[in-house]
């Protein structure tokens, strides 16, 4: 199989994250082809598609239950009863990110990456409201506090995991 440049698959799979971020957020539902094409593309070009799927099977559960507890609390709500079947093409596509363009991030100190996930997850959300994605049903202090803590716990669990995949495979 073709081997692409590292750099050229770095960018690539953030311009099909980014890809999928922005056309959920301006067409939800309607933005299920381009969210999966762009999972096809992203699982194909992935450095390490056993990392990926393992971080895939461990972290997607634990995303739908975060997203869940954040409906089920108060913090956030959707037009849809329950998660939004193009929220969780776009769980998978951030989550097909952690090997590769978002690597970096992972090999970060835990608390850093705990802050950096505390900031600019629920600045995500706020996009995402502004644009009627969704409902922020709390002010905004309650909001930041709240679901900064919730996205610096997922942070620290998704490091954890991520930490986890890399020993796992690179053993082999």
């Amino acid at each position: 199989m073709y081997q692409m440049n590292v750099k050229l698959r770095l960018i690539t799979n953030f311009i099909l994250f980014q890809t999928s971020w922005f056309s959920a957020l301006f067409l939800q539902e309607g933005a299920l082809i381009i969210i999966a094409i762009a999972i096809f593309f992203m699982a194909l070009l992935a450095q390490s598609r056993q990392i990926s799927f393992f971080i895939l099977v461990c972290l997607l559960p634990l995303s739908l239950l975060f997203e869940f507890i954040a409906i089920s609390i108060g913090i956030v709500s959707y037009e849809a009863t329950f998660v939004p079947t193009w929220l969780v093409g776009l769980w998978v596509a951030l989550l097909l990110t952690f090997n590769d363009s978002f690597r970096f991030m992972l090999s970060l100190k835990w608390w850093t990456v705990a802050l950096a996930f505390a900031v600019f997850g629920p600045l995500s959300y706020m996009a995402g409201a502004r644009f009627g994605a969704l409902t922020i049903s709390e002010s905004m202090i309650h909001y930041w506090v709240l679901f900064g803590a919730m996205w610096a716990t997922y942070a620290a669990l998704a490091k954890f995991i991520y930490q986890t995949a890399v020993i796992k495979f690179q053993q082999r």
